[in-house]
Formats: structure tokens, sequence, C-alpha cells
């Protein structure tokens, strides 16, 4: 799961769990519901300015010359590598925060096809140590393994001869189930309306009268989860589904099923190891860390019959990822790994950090463009990885054991 595939809030703010919160916003004018920077991008889409503007950036960048100079042109010297992270494709259903529909992606794709050189995640990983070409390229990536990527996605990716790649939940492809907060977002759908009252860092009471009220009480509670030890969040979230009985129908046939990954696979999708429970990588145990990471790539390679090499961190912004979870993936022999850091991937860089764009419903071709315009015109550098970036994340905050996870009642 990931940053984007958003929920949206008042006044054009996107959600979503890997954030915990806001995303991003896309601001509009009081009281006219209008969105200027959409607007925007239609207006330099259908004038052509857009195209003109891609065929700029394959000579020139904006180059950054830092806090007191403004930035400057120069010319290109290193390819681009733009990795989108999608979730699922389709409407209605669980994840509650992903609403793509099969028309946007289908536009989004034959965009791509028309203007960017599209390749797969292991030709990135080559051309990051070999570079050929200064042009850029794109790469598609999917997390969770939503089936809906079989019904939607696959037949879009074979029209348009795109490769992908899919990260599995290893537990998820066992069960069937559905992810812990996928789980937490449904619950929070289906509680009884009223006060609603648990125990977060401190006693939290939500009121459920609507469905944004709802949806942010879940990604408060989300955010709160993502801070305390793996163990602790276990049991929150086994003492809410105590509380809350989720409806079974709204949990069937949510996940991809391995006869459906191998018809994928047979097809040229390639597929990749979201951990075995897709939990807050900085918040676990040596030894849980080693599970998640190297389980994981063992159950599914014995379904997969072919060596599991990709990895991406679950939520996968820098404080989710942990400092110790590179050594730990070099160690069971991944040679990539990516987060939900926005940004673009350039030789030189950390192939265990690599950044992705989170792709949202609100990308109608123009906004699509415009988005992939903006990363792309920008001048490429080698960031430091995650994990490095994660040395400055806060330690867990573990919740006293004595103080239950949860209390409160719903009043109707």
């Amino acid at each position: 799961m990931a940053d984007s595939l958003p929920i949206h809030g008042p006044n054009g703010a996107h959600f979503g769990p890997e954030t915990g919160g806001q995303l991003s916003m896309r601001p509009r004018i009081p009281g006219f519901g209008f969105d200027w920077r959409a607007s925007a991008a239609s207006g330099l889409y259908h004038s052509g300015l857009l195209r003109a503007g891609r065929a700029f950036s394959r000579t020139y960048e904006l180059q950054s010359a830092g806090h007191s100079r403004r930035p400057k042109w120069s010319k290109v010297t290193t390819p681009k590598f733009l990795i989108l992270c999608y979730h699922r494709v389709g409407l209605g259903g669980i994840p509650i925060y992903s609403q793509l529909s099969p028309e946007t992606f289908e536009s989004q794709m034959r965009f791509l096809k028309k203007n960017y050189r599209i390749v797969s995640l292991q030709q990135v990983c080559h051309e990051l140590q070999e570079p050929s070409t200064l042009g850029p390229a794109v790469a598609i990536t999917f997390d969770d393994g939503y089936s809906d990527l079989f019904t939607h996605a696959l037949p879009v990716l074979r029209k348009y001869e795109i490769p992908a790649t899919i990260y599995l939940i290893a537990a998820c492809m066992e069960t069937g189930q559905v992810a812990w907060y996928d789980r937490l977002f449904l619950a929070l759908k289906v509680a009884p309306a009223g006060k609603f009252a648990v125990e977060l860092e401190e006693l939290r009471s939500f009121h459920l009268d609507s469905g944004p009220s709802r949806l942010a009480a879940a990604l408060e509670i989300i955010s709160f989860l993502r801070r305390i030890p793996n163990l602790q969040r276990k049991e929150w979230c086994r003492q809410l589904e105590e509380r809350i009985q989720l409806p079974l129908q709204e949990l069937d046939g949510r996940i991809l099923t391995w006869e459906q990954v191998h018809l994928m696979q047979h097809a040229g999708v390639s597929f990749g190891s979201h951990t075995v429970s897709h939990p807050v990588m900085s918040r676990l145990t040596p030894s849980e860390l080693e599970f998640e990471i190297g389980k994981s790539k063992k159950m599914l390679e014995a379904k997969l019959s072919r060596p599991v090499e990709d990895f991406a961190f679950p939520f996968g912004h820098p404080a989710d990822c942990g400092a110790q979870a590179a050594e730990q993936l070099v160690r069971c022999g991944y040679r990539s790994a990516v987060t939900t850091v926005a940004g673009i991937n350039v030789p030189g860089g950390d192939p265990l950090g690599l950044h992705r764009l989170q792709i949202c419903e609100e990308d109608t071709a123009p906004m699509f463009a415009a988005r992939l315009f903006q990363l792309l015109l920008r001048a490429g550098s080698a960031p430091p990885s995650a994990a490095i970036h994660a040395n400055q994340a806060p330690h867990p905050r573990p919740v006293a054991a004595s103080k239950p996870a949860m209390r409160g009642s719903n009043d109707a």
C-alpha cells in the first residue's frame, strides 16, 4: 500500500493510509469547487504546450541552485527513471481509499505508450547500473495484489504491451484475505453511527456521522498504529475486530488467487515481495524484520517457481522503512526496494531506496501528463536511501502494558 490512491477531503485534500493523513493538496477556489491545477493542466495539454515541454525536457532540465539562488536551466546529462505506483484498478469495494476507474487507467497507459519509453522494473535496475541512453523511462508497479488487477489492469497492459511488477503480501495470498489496514477501514465503515471511543495515545472519541468522518477516524487510527511496536498493533487490531464484526461479503474475492497470478506471470507480469503481513518495518524487532523480508521471499518463490528479487516497503515513507531493513534485504538477495517517496531515479542512487510517484483517481490524461512532466523536468540526483533517512525517525513509543488498547462504546 502506498501514498496516494487517496481518500478525498475538503478543499481538494488527498488522503491515503501510506501517509496516515493528508497527502497533498489540489487547491480549489473557495465557494466554486474549482480545481485550478486541473484546469491549468487541461489547458496546457489540449494546447500542445505540454507536448512541446516534454520534447524540451529531453534536452534541458531545471537545476536547483540551493536556497539562496534561483534554479537554472542546464543540459540533461543523466538518464531518468520514473516508477509509477498504483494499488488497484476498479471502483467500489475494498480498498475504499482507491477508486481508479478502468477507463482512467487505460487512458494513462495509452498516454505512456505514445509519449514515453516504458521499461520493466528489471530494466530499470539494469540501466541504473549500466546507463544506455539519456532519454527518460517509465516503469509500472502495483502494491498489495488486489484481484481487480487481473480483471481490469491485465487486459490493458496486454493491449499496450506494457510490462509491470506487482508486489504481493505473502500472507494475504495464502489466506485470500485483505491486510489489516483494509480491515480497519472496513470496520470504521460499518461501525454503528454515533460516538466511537478508542484508546490511542489517550482516549479519543470520534463521531461517526458521515462518510468523511469515518474515513478521517480510520486515518487517525492508522497513523497511531504506525507509531507503535508491531505486536501491540496486532493486539489493537484484534480487539477492534472483536468489537466490530466485519461483513464477510465485503472481504471475499478481493485478493489475487494463485491461478490468476500464474496466468499474469505467463502474460509477462513480474512479481515482488511486499512482506508477509504488511507491517511498519521500522517498528519490527530484528527477528520480525528477518521474518517479514526473508520468509515472504521464500513463500512467494515456492509458488512462483522463480526468484523474487524486488521488494516494496509497506507504507514506504522514510520513518516507516527502518534503518535496519537494507542490510536484511541484501542478506536475502533482493536487488531492489521501492519506497513511496516521490521523485525520479538516476544512476548512482540506492537500488534499495527507489522513489515512486503515486497515481490517484483524479489523474485524468491532462493531470497525469502534467505530473509526469513536472517530475521529469527536474535535474536528477542520487539521494541517500530510505534506510539512511530512517535514522532520523522517532523510535517506537510503546503503550503501557496495563492500558487496554481499546475502550469506550458506540452510542447510536
